[in-house]
């Protein structure tokens, strides 16, 4: 799986940056959140898709 932070939605809310902070987290200098794992590893999917589900701009984009 794949995740990625629409910066265009994304409104620095932090929500993906707390609930993983090891697959997110904000960009130097921003409050706008990046991922920080290419692919995700097995282990963290449920972690990457319960931040995806408590972004509150939808602003992750899971892909398969």
């Amino acid at each position: 799986m794949r995740a990625h932070v629409d910066p265009l939605k994304c409104r620095t809310a932090g929500e993906c940056v707390k609930a993983c902070p090891e697959a997110f987290r904000f960009l130097e200098g921003s409050k706008k959140a990046t991922v920080t794992r290419d692919p995700i590893p097995p282990g963290l999917m449920e972690k990457v898709c319960q931040a995806a589900t408590l972004c509150p701009a939808n602003a992750i984009v899971l892909q398969p």
